[in-house]
């Protein structure tokens, strides 16, 4: 499964970051779709260490109802379902006019150009391909939904 193999990495870099958080920081929220429990809450784990609320659903059909009511700021999801085909909760959301202005990033079980701009024309705002670092999953979060919490190496902080 892909989301074992960045699992390993993704938990290993962030034990290299530190989190610094100010009283003044807004959480930004993040929609975590996946049905892989074991990814789901690592994932999970990962999304709220880089400085955000994380509210799950392990049901693409649940998608676009629960991003019209939680209205996240990022809508993270994995496109390897078996109850949809993996571009239509993409469509579904964009057709939500509750849930249409939300960004929407992915991450496939396929690394195919056909298939990124598939996603991308369904109204997928990113393709996040994998294996993907936690540097590279941190500044898509970013790119999207930005926050004011700073990282540092554990590194530079030990200087």
């Amino acid at each position: 499964m892909p989301c074992q193999i960045a699992s390993f990495w993704l938990v290993a870099l962030l034990m290299l970051y530190r989190l610094t958080i100010s009283e003044d920081d807004e959480m930004k929220k993040i929609l975590l779709v996946e049905d892989d429990e074991q990814c789901l809450k690592m994932l999970a784990h990962i999304i709220r260490h880089l400085g955000y609320e994380v509210v799950v659903t392990d049901s693409r059909l649940n998608a676009p109802a629960r991003a019209a009511l939680e209205q996240p700021n990022l809508v993270f999801i994995s496109l390897d379902f078996p109850e949809m085909r993996g571009l239509d909760v993409i469509v579904s959301l964009k057709n939500n006019p509750q849930a249409s202005h939300i960004p929407i990033l992915v991450y496939p079980p396929w690394d195919s150009e056909e298939g990124t701009e598939a996603a991308v024309k369904a109204g997928a705002a990113e393709v996040l391909k994998e294996p993907f670092t936690l540097e590279s999953f941190r500044q898509a979060l970013h790119k999207h939904a930005p926050n004011e919490i700073g990282f540092r190496s554990a590194v530079h902080s030990l200087q």
